[in-house]
């Protein structure tokens, strides 16, 4: 080993032991508490030291070797028995933050990541990693004890959010942890409104997406193989997005895409992208009359936050609500294909920005929005 690879070896050694409430091993702790012990015991011990000399009628700090022979046994009495003290009350600690905090919290972790194991063997490949490296969650990698508790409560706690018959998130997980995640980042938009847009930077989009003629599938071919269906839509919404965003099935054949696309990538080539691998990819196969066709979608979508200058000035349902009605008009449209808005100026009264969330027809003819179409 050479010198500087020893350097480094202690010096990370060394930030470990002063990672306060974040130490790995006992031997990190027990340097720690040691140092600690040992700086207080000198003071004491100078304190001691300089008291006794005043008493002796001696000066505190002179040269040993000019020390009077008892004062120097005084100093001598004095840092044996403070080293002896430091050596006893350091492993007192030791043994103590070992039995009561130490050895528990190990165990603990134990517990935790055997738990985590199974309740991510329980969960899909697809949804841990929807939870590890999910774009609105800023992962801790500290590597604590209280990261990996927060791993597996979230981890087994997304098990209630699972759709089982599309392997998507459920509309409960959009309610109650997604929508909250959307207003963080309404809130973090407040500082970016009126700045252009960088190479790279952050857009995020709503999409929802519904199954063409998907009654006409289940009256044909029964609700089970309607169910066939819809785990294979879940199944290609998944790979499309990967980990860009979240899907959640909305319910029956409606799903939900939440994504984050990085400027240049355009919300325009993405929900064709969608619309073009959800034709190829989702398909009735079989024999017979009817079997052996493509099954296609009809898609809506707004930017989010839509109103830059004001992020918060439309709530994530209505968000929604303005991507359901561009999806609803492409169904209008003849289906198989997209809607999209584009903001192109702020509602001038609160009345007005209410109407254009009710009615994206009423925001075009009012010029608010610009609806984009293939």
């Amino acid at each position: 080993m050479t010198f500087s690879y020893k350097v480094r070896k202690f010096t990370k050694f060394m930030q470990g032991v002063f990672a306060i409430g974040r130490w790995k091993t006992l031997k990190e702790a027990a340097t720690f508490i040691y140092l600690c012990a040992t700086v207080f015991l000198f003071v004491v011990g100078l304190f001691l030291f300089s008291f006794l000399s005043f008493i002796m009628g001696y000066e505190s700090f002179v040269p040993i070797h000019e020390m009077p022979r008892d004062q120097g046994l005084v100093l001598l009495t004095i840092f044996l028995g403070m080293l002896l003290i430091d050596f006893l009350m350091g492993t007192f600690f030791v043994w103590l933050y070992d039995r009561m905090i130490m050895a528990p919290t190990e165990n603990i972790i134990k517990e935790i990541s055997e738990k985590t194991e199974k309740a991510a063997a329980a969960f899909p490949a697809e949804m841990r990693s929807l939870v590890e490296e999910n774009p609105f969650i800023k992962v801790s990698t500290t590597g604590t004890w209280v990261d990996s508790i927060d791993k597996y409560i979230t981890i087994a706690g997304n098990e209630k959010y699972y759709d089982e018959t599309t392997g998507c998130f459920n509309r409960k997980y959009f309610q109650q942890v997604l929508s909250q995640m959307l207003k963080t980042e309404m809130l973090c938009d407040m500082n970016n409104a009126g700045t252009m847009k960088t190479y790279g930077s952050s857009e995020y989009a709503i999409f929802m997406i519904d199954i063409d003629h998907f009654k006409r599938i289940n009256d044909e071919f029964g609700h089970q193989y309607g169910d066939v269906i819809l785990a294979l839509v879940g199944k290609t919404l998944r790979k499309i997005v990967a980990n860009k965003g979240v899907v959640v099935r909305n319910g029956g054949e409606e799903f939900l895409l939440v994504v984050c696309l990085n400027y240049p990538e355009s919300m325009e080539s993405y929900a064709e992208n969608v619309r073009a691998v959800f034709e190829k990819n989702v398909r009735i196969t079989g024999q017979g009359a009817g079997k052996n066709r493509p099954v296609t979608c009809s898609i809506g979508y707004t930017p989010f936050p839509l109103l830059r200058n004001n992020p918060t000035g439309i709530s994530v349902s209505d968000h929604v609500k303005i991507a359901d009605q561009a999806m609803y008009l492409s169904k209008t449209c003849g289906r198989n294909t997209w809607r999209g808005i584009e903001a192109v100026r702020p509602p001038y009264s609160e009345d007005e920005l209410q109407k254009m969330v009710e009615s994206i027809l009423y925001g075009e003819e009012e010029r608010y929005i610009r609806i984009l179409c293939p």
